[in-house]
């Protein structure tokens, strides 16, 4: 099993607070931007969360390498659609 971070991008705190608790209670530890799942793809991951992320303004999974860091940060800054 590889590790994956999911980030997301809500706007509105009312929105955000509501989309954190959805996914608490679908079993994700969700922080406030972020939370970590653990898959053999970034496919079979996002299924899961898929009805909720889709209401996120944006998203992106990004692997994680053994020791639990973000092994590109572009690719993140990327996947969120930011530019530096």
């Amino acid at each position: 099993m590889k590790r994956y971070v999911v980030c997301y991008d809500v706007h509105d705190n009312s929105r955000r607070t509501k989309f954190m608790k959805k996914l608490r209670n679908k079993g994700f530890h969700s922080q406030l931007s972020f939370f970590e799942v653990e898959g053999s793809s970034p496919d079979e991951i996002v299924p899961e969360a898929r009805g909720i992320l889709e209401k996120a303004d944006r998203y992106s999974v990004i692997r994680l390498s053994k020791r639990g860091k973000i092994r590109r940060i572009g690719s993140l800054l990327e996947g969120m659609e930011w530019v530096i």
